[in-house]
């Protein structure tokens, strides 16, 4: 009987349940990571990545760092400095030239080469004391050559396809003046250096197509005045004030 009452207890004690703290913990439910959406990519890196590629907001795109040649056409219509003599010997202070040049662009900067040829024809004239001038009737003409190399600063693009850019550069200018009935030493042929300063912007029309305006005031100081009416109206500089229109073909 003994036996048998201490076999039924050690089986009652199997049975009865365990203090809490000696029971094992349930295991921890299974959670979605924080850090990863269901394919398996990070979602704060995705939205960094997306967030380099867009450009922030307000801020206007970035001009293209690759090196790009393009070639162009121009007209310009400038109000000579030395406006006594040409209004004297022209009928006008003002001249048209047409030209052309090639630029090249690689992000920001720019170098531009360009050519351009005025002409016009007038008369001689004989300045008299009082600053008045008088027409000779002895046909005259007036050719002028600017050669004109620039460096410059683009900006970030404005109204989405504007940009305006600014230079600096030297100019060569080439002044001839000839006459039918002048003697040879009469007729001139000289070319002399100075400087020039532009601003303006272009607008793309097309992938290679654009359309730039610019404001260019030029400096050729002594290329006149030593005879003749620029002499009369004391007048040396043969530069100007340029408004330019430019049809620009590549990208």
């Amino acid at each position: 009987m003994r036996l048998l009452a201490m076999v039924t207890l050690a089986c009652l004690g199997a049975l009865s349940p365990l203090p809490a703290a000696a029971q094992p913990a349930p295991p921890a439910p299974l959670m979605p990571s924080l850090a990863r959406s269901s394919s398996g990519t990070s979602a704060p890196a995705a939205l960094t990545a997306e967030e380099q590629r867009r450009p922030a907001a307000g801020r206007p795109p970035a001009l293209s760092n690759r090196l790009e040649i393009r070639a162009f056409g121009s007209t310009s219509t400038t109000w000579f400095t030395a406006s006594s003599t040409f209004t004297a010997v022209l009928g006008k202070s003002t001249g048209q030239d047409f030209g052309g040049g090639l630029n090249l662009t690689q992000g920001p900067g720019y170098v531009e080469i360009s050519a351009r040829r005025f002409s016009q024809s007038g008369e001689r004239v004989f300045v008299a004391a009082d600053g008045e001038a008088f027409r000779l009737g002895i046909p005259v003409r007036i050719m002028i050559t600017p050669l004109d190399v620039t460096a410059g600063w683009r900006f970030r693009p404005r109204f989405g396809r504007l940009i305006p850019h600014v230079g600096l550069g030297y100019t060569r200018m080439k002044y001839e003046e000839t006459s039918d009935f002048a003697e040879a030493d009469e007729n001139v042929s000289n070319s002399f250096n100075g400087f020039h300063v532009v601003g303006g912007a272009e607008v793309r029309v097309a992938p290679w197509v654009g359309l730039a305006g610019e404001v260019v005031w030029t400096s050729v100081a002594n290329a006149l005045g030593e005879g003749g009416a620029s002499k009369a109206f004391d007048e040396n500089n043969l530069g100007g004030t340029s408004i330019r229109l430019k049809l620009v073909l590549g990208r």
